[in-house]
């Protein structure tokens, strides 16, 4: 079974190479019509979509080379299949669309989602980013919303965004939503519940229903009161254009450094990473800006007193992480997006 909510704030829908791969082993298994039939749920009150890999000549199972094609061209059209899907309601549900997988017989199921959910009770843009996970998954199972009795569930690309409109989560973020599914998944029965490898998709979604834009904070801290994570926009620290840091950095610097100083344990624990707008003239060039950005600030950390051990990672990264994309499809600079992407971040590794 896939799942795969498919709205307009996730990446287009694919297959991971590591799921292609379990599922080119799935259909060269199989040994008669149907064995290696794949569903795919994307929206509640929506038929499940089959398609069946076997490899087949006139209802017989396909050998050898021809076996192959035949897999392949079957795959081809499994991934055309998900890359149509499109939300049939506004916001993202992917309570709705799992707890439907679970009622066909299949043991196996692989959710395709940001998880990035806006529909009660897991709606992400009302619980904000302190929620107890643990209360969340009791939650959805006391209202009975979610069985995966006997499943192994499978969550590929989890608090990976997509879009115009919803911003891109940083590294804390998606860990938490890591532990929320996984909490949610085992709660409601699952014999196994996991995180699985490879890069989701990029590729901008087909779908356009609206989804509630999920807020991401600026920062993050631990249940002890120490930064994880702090986004510094680059109005804050620089100039236009400019590596040279603003008068007034030192007031938002100094903090970090006593934070750093009081929390960090060990050497190299404190990252400082630059990015920038994407651009339509050289990305050599946006890159450099970015990393002399992140080497400024790192200089001035240590400044104003930050101790070198615990000074680790200092790069630009460009526009190569954007939080929103700030060009259109038709080369247009969308300046309210490139606020977004122009920033330092700062990562406390305790």
């Amino acid at each position: 079974m896939l799942v795969s909510p498919s709205t307009s704030a996730e990446p287009l829908p694919t297959i991971p190479i590591s799921l292609e791969t379990e599922l080119v082993a799935y259909a060269k298994a199989s040994k008669k019509p149907g064995h290696a039939l794949v569903r795919i749920v994307g929206s509640v009150g929506r038929p499940a979509i089959e398609r069946d890999l076997t490899p087949l000549r006139n209802k017989e199972v396909e050998n050898g080379s021809a076996s192959d094609r035949k897999i392949r061209e079957n795959l081809d059209a499994l991934k055309a299949d998900l890359a149509n899907l499109q939300a049939s309601a506004p916001g993202l549900d992917v309570i709705g669309p799992l707890d439907m997988a679970g009622q066909y017989p299949s043991s196996r199921i692989m959710v395709l989602s940001s998880g990035l959910s806006t529909a009660a009770p897991v709606d992400m843009a009302r619980l904000g980013w302190n929620f107890d996970r643990a209360a969340v998954a009791d939650s959805v199972h006391r209202q009975g919303l979610l069985e995966l009795s006997g499943k192994d569930v499978t969550f590929y690309g989890l608090g990976v965004t997509g879009g115009s409109v919803q911003p891109r989560l940083p590294s804390y973020a998606r860990n938490l939503l890591e532990e929320l599914w996984i909490a949610v998944c085992q709660m409601a029965g699952a014999a196994g519940c996991t995180i699985g490898k490879g890069a989701p998709s990029t590729a901008a979604p087909k779908a356009v229903l609206p989804v509630p834009t999920v807020p991401v904070p600026v920062a993050y801290t631990d249940a002890g009161g120490c930064p994880v994570w702090q986004r510094l926009d680059d109005a804050i620290l620089f100039e236009a254009n400019s590596a040279v840091l603003a008068l007034h950095a030192d007031e938002v610097l100094r903090p970090v450094v006593l934070s750093a100083e009081r929390c960090a344990v060990g050497a190299g624990s404190v990252a400082v990473i630059g990015h920038i707008a994407a651009t339509l003239g050289d990305p050599s060039d946006g890159s450099n800006l970015s990393g002399r950005r992140a080497r400024a600030v790192a200089d001035r950390l240590l400044h104003l007193g930050l101790s070198p051990k615990l000074l680790g990672a200092v790069e630009g990264r460009g526009s190569s992480e954007q939080v929103l994309p700030n060009l259109s499809s038709d080369g247009q600079f969308i300046e309210a997006a490139a606020q977004h992407n122009r920033r330092v971040e700062i990562f406390l590794n305790r």
